[in-house]
Order: structure tokens, then sequence, then C-alpha cells
């Protein structure tokens, strides 16, 4: 019998139906490629208009008018219509026309004086004004003035500074105060549209700008370091994990919100822990993975660090440990055992005396108060929960520290023979205890106030004890023996800001440094120093040593980490910091004088915003 080999009908339909989705998936990928490319040619034109408007600016602040009229001419021909370009090729002119007619030069005598000069003739040779030549009239001047604020009201910001930059080159006597204070705004602003649509370099450059007019203002600097360090963050993506951690960190601490800095924090954490997990460094990628959940709750994470923790346990039991020396006798010594989890200061390192610091649980996420003793193989204890930024009395038998209670919030104190707890304060913003030489009187950090400005304040350390506001500032740390106070502050007008001294009163103002970002710092015993940090001087956080007669400045670390949060011991020849220089937090400790950095033990729990956190060195 013969086979019939034709299809049936259905058959037919199903191929051609297919055949046409086929042709259409083709024709619908061809024009997604062709419009992504097209999308892509549009942003790289934007960019080189917003290049050219720069240089535009940049050319017309500096005189340059030819070369502004060439990069205006080139946004021209990229966008014909650009309303930016036109008004500033007009404002040259203008700026031009206006100059030419100052410095004329004499017609020869059989040479007609022409009507109208040629259009182009004031930017191919720009004439300079004289000395003694007089501005553009006051009716031009004041129509560019208005035009500049017509332009800023509008919020067109480029249009606003082309105005106001030729204003002061043609008329620098007219309202240059106001002039001035509106470039400064057209830079701010400028720079925050920028911003808004990730041009980041050109942000900067205009905060650059701004910072210039201003050096002191903190709120340009603060978003132009922001910009500077996620710049450093995307440089070191994919590439160092504790370096990337580490500036990461140190945004999150500022601004937590800003950008993708949490998200890139989180997965930075959990990569880092996932590669010493594949290293079987168990331990360091527990702390990775506690660090990672400190930011952003996860059940893979989760279950990927209860492994690790396993593992971590598994390692320590069948490690051989040192013995542990004999425990502190005192009322917050902490125990000498926890075999495997320990780490040792070097033999060349400190031995004497004992580190309070706080840090968050990674667990329970409440903040507690550790205790860690120097020079042994020991594990920190912990002293009080809900609790941060200890200072311990010149006797040791009150700790003052900052309450995160719910219903106990501000400065409290604690006695550890007794158990006693009193409270200072009753402002959850206040911060940063720190007892004066007598133990009589308490001072302490706070934006409690309705305009948030950081102010200091000292308060009688007794229960609901009278509180003086001494002056604005932030970090304040008492001297042990002397009435003398050191923070972070400017003077009366907000500016020559940096560390300052007064006195417990809050009088004779002294400066000690004169760089604003200089925090945290710490008098040694004898009071012939002080130690900070900073993270402008030398690009990250690192600590510092300030002579208080000199004034000279000597840096003591050096590392691409952060060095945070210095303390001065006892005897005044080391100074403790916290650092994640080897990927997790640990406490270090370098001579006072400068010199060799060692270990003296393992952060526990978690210190990424290092800022609510504080380190002590008590005996």
């Amino acid at each position: 019998m013969k086979r019939d080999l034709n299809f049936p009908a259905w058959a037919w339909w199903i191929i051609g139906a297919v055949t046409i989705l086929a042709v259409s998936i083709l024709i619908f990928s061809v024009v997604l490629g062709i419009r992504a490319g097209q999308q892509q040619v549009e942003v790289q034109r934007r960019q080189q208009i917003g290049i050219a408007l720069q240089r535009a600016t940049d050319f017309q602040a500096e005189g340059n008018l030819q070369a502004a009229l060439d990069e205006y001419q080139k946004i021209l021909i990229l966008d014909s219509t650009n309303d930016i370009a036109q008004q500033g090729i007009k404002n040259l002119l203008a700026l031009a026309s206006g100059a030419e007619s100052m410095t004329p030069e004499p017609p020869a005598a059989d040479e007609p004086t022409p009507s109208t000069p040629p259009i182009a003739s004031p930017l191919d040779n720009p004439p300079t004004m004289s000395a003694g030549a007089t501005a553009t009239p006051a009716s031009v001047a004041g129509e560019t003035w208005e035009n500049a604020q017509r332009a800023a009201r509008a919020g067109r910001w480029q249009e606003a500074l082309n105005n106001l930059l030729q204003l002061q080159q043609t008329a620098p006597t007219y309202n240059p105060t106001e002039v001035q204070d509106m470039i400064f705004s057209a830079y701010v602003n400028l720079a925050m549209e920028k911003d808004n649509v990730d041009n980041l370099e050109e942000a900067m450059a205009f905060y650059d700008k701004a910072l210039a007019l201003r050096p002191d203002a903190r709120d340009v600097q603060r978003e132009r370091d922001l910009i500077a360090q996620y710049l450093d963050v995307l440089a070191y993506t994919g590439v160092d994990f504790p370096i990337l951690i580490g500036r990461l960190q140190a945004i999150y601490a500022l601004d937590p919100d800003y950008r993708d800095v949490e998200d890139r924090l989180h997965k930075a954490h959990v990569s880092y822990a996932d590669r010493l997990a594949n290293e079987e460094d168990w331990c360091k990628a527990q702390d990775e993975y506690n660090a990672a959940l400190m930011v952003a709750s996860s059940p893979t994470v989760v279950t990927k660090r209860d492994a690790a923790q396993t593992q971590c346990q598994l390692a320590s039991a069948v490690s051989p440990t040192a013995p542990a020396s004999e425990a502190d006798t005192g009322a917050l010594a902490p125990s000498a055992s926890a075999a495997g989890l320990a780490s040792a200061a070097s033999s060349s390192g400190p031995t004497v005396g004992r580190i309070l610091y706080s840090a968050v649980d990674p667990i329970s996420g409440r903040s507690q108060i550790m205790s860690l003793a120097v020079g042994r193989a020991a594990t920190a204890q912990m002293i009080l929960q809900d609790a941060a930024q200890p200072s311990l009395r010149g006797d040791g038998g009150r700790l003052a520290y900052r309450n995160l209670r719910d219903d106990a919030r501000g400065i409290s104190g604690y006695d550890p023979s007794t158990g006693l707890q009193i409270r200072f304060s009753n402002y959850a913003e206040d911060m940063l205890p720190s007892w004066n030489a007598q133990g009589s009187r308490i001072v302490f950090a706070s934006n409690r106030e309705g305009d948030r400005r950081w102010r200091i304040y000292a308060v009688w350390a007794e229960e609901n004890g009278g509180t003086d506001m001494l002056t604005f500032g932030e970090s304040p740390h008492w001297h042990p023996e002397l009435d003398s106070i050191v923070y972070r502050g400017c003077d009366e007008s907000g500016n020559r800001c940096g560390l300052w001294t007064m006195s417990g009163s809050g009088a004779n103002p002294a400066q000690l440094t004169a760089t604003p970002a200089d925090d945290r710092p710490y008098w040694s015993p004898s009071g012939n120093f002080v130690a900070f940090m900073s993270n402008t001087r030398d690009g990250n956080y690192e600590i510092y040593r300030v002579d208080a007669a000199s004034r000279e400045v000597i840096r003591l670390t050096n590392d691409p980490g952060m060095d945070i949060l210095p303390a001065i011991s006892p005897d005044g020849r080391w100074i403790a910091f916290v650092s994640n220089r080897d990927g997790s937090w640990k406490i270090y400790a370098v001579p006072s004088t400068g010199g060799e950095v060692s270990v003296i033990g393992p952060v526990v729990g978690d210190i990424g915003r290092f800022f609510e956190h504080g380190l002590t060195w008590v005996n």
C-alpha cells in the first residue's frame, strides 16, 4: 500500500505560525538593538554637551572668550536648539562688545569709522580693560543681574551662572557679595543636577568650585566627599574586598541611605565571606557573614553564617591554644578562658590594662559594652547591653555611657560593684560622655536642639544634675588631670574648623588643628599630646597625634583599611584603635611615638557604624 507523504492541514498551520513567531522575534530583537544603540548614542551626546558646557563656563570665568565661544559652538553642532549655548553666545558677544567699547582704537585719518564692528572681531581679538576703565553701565549690569535671577528662579542654573560670571567680569563692583553668593548657589545646584543624573565627576567639579568660594561650607564638603568616596568604591569593586568594604563602611557610617551603598556593602561582605569559606577560613567567614547580616537580613546568609560558625568551632576545638594568664581581679575584669577564639597581642605589644569598647551583637542587633584584657589570650566579656561609648571614672567606681534602652535614652552611669544605674540626661541624642578629673562632672555632645546643630554640654554627675551648654562642637574629651576639654569645633563665626580646647566652663577656646575632618580627640594622661583620627589628611581614616604645645601633627598609622576610634593607654605609651585592615574588625595598638602596630584582640560584634561607638583604655 502506498504511504501518504502529504502533511495534514493542521500541521501546515502550526509550521506557519511558528515561522511567523520566529520572524517577529527576530524583528523585535533587531528593533530593540537599534533602540539600545540610539539610546547609547543619545547618552554620549548628552555627556559631550555637559562637558562642553562645563568647559565653556571655565573658559568664560578665566576671561578666555574665544575658547568659550568655541565650546558653545560645539554644543550647537550637537544640539542646534540648545538654549543655554545660544544664550551663552549672546552673553559672550555682549561681554566682548562692552569691553571693546571701553578701549576703542582710534581710526586712521583717511579711514571712516565703521558704524557697527564685525560680530566676530571682539572674540577673535578680545580687548583688555585698562586699570581705570569704568565697568559696564549700571543699566546693562542691572539687566544682566535680573537675567541671572530670572534664570535661577526658573531652575536654569547654567544660564544663571553664565550671566553671573559675565556680570562679575564686566561690573566687579555691582553687588559683589550678592553676586558671589548666587554664583556659589549656582555651583551647588549644578552639582546637584549632575549628581541626580549620575554624572559624578562633573558634580564633584562643581562642588570643588563652590568650596573654592566657601571652604568652610561643611554640607557641601560632605556631599563632595561622599561622591569622592563613592567613586573610590567603584574603583575597588571586584579588586580588593577588604579595601572595598572599608570604603563602603566609611560611606555607610556617614549616610546609610546614600545611593546603593547599603546593597553594595551587604553584597561585598557576602562575597568576601564566600571566598573565605572556599578557602576554609571559617572564623573570618563567620565574621563577614555576621557583618552582612548587620547591614541587611537574609535567610540564605543566616544559613551560610551558621555553617561557617559550626566549622569555626570545630576548628577551634582541635587547635592547640596558649595557656591563659591569671585574670584581672577588678570589677570589670574579663575571664581569661575561651580557648581558640582569642587573639593575643605580640610579645612586643602592650600588656597592661583593659580596653572598654562598644559593638553591636550581630544576632540580637543590640549594642553592648565589652571589656578586653590587654596582652592576654582572653575573649572580651560583656558588661552592659543596650549601651555604647563607655567612659570609666578615674577611680574605676562608675562607668558613664550612652544608654540605648527605649525607656532610658541619654547619658547614664553604672556602678560595677553594686549594679546601680543612674540617669544623668534624658535626651536620646546625647552621646560620647567623658569624666572630669574630680569625677564630679561629665561632658558630652548632643544635637538635641531644634536646629540640630551639635553642641557640647556639661552635666553634674548626679541623678538629674544641672546641665550647662559650653559651646558648639562634637566629640569632647576631658583631660584626666586638668580642667581642659578637647573637642571638634570651629570659631564663633563657624570658620577655622578643626580640633579645639577650652576650659570646663567653656572659656578660653584655642585652636589645636586646622583640618575640619579631624575627629575623636583623646587626651594623653600627661596632657602633652592628643590622639585623633582623620580621613582627609591622607585619603582615608588614619590615627594621628598633635603636640599640645607646638601643634605639630604626626601620622601614626598608614594602611588602606580604616584606622579609627583612638584611645591612649594609662601610661601614655600606646594608642589603641579599631581597624578592619585585615578584613575584619580588630583592636590594635601603636606606640604613641610611632612604630610597629600590634594586635590586641578581635572585636566581638559589629562596629561598622563606628560613629555610634567608642573606645577607652583603663587600668
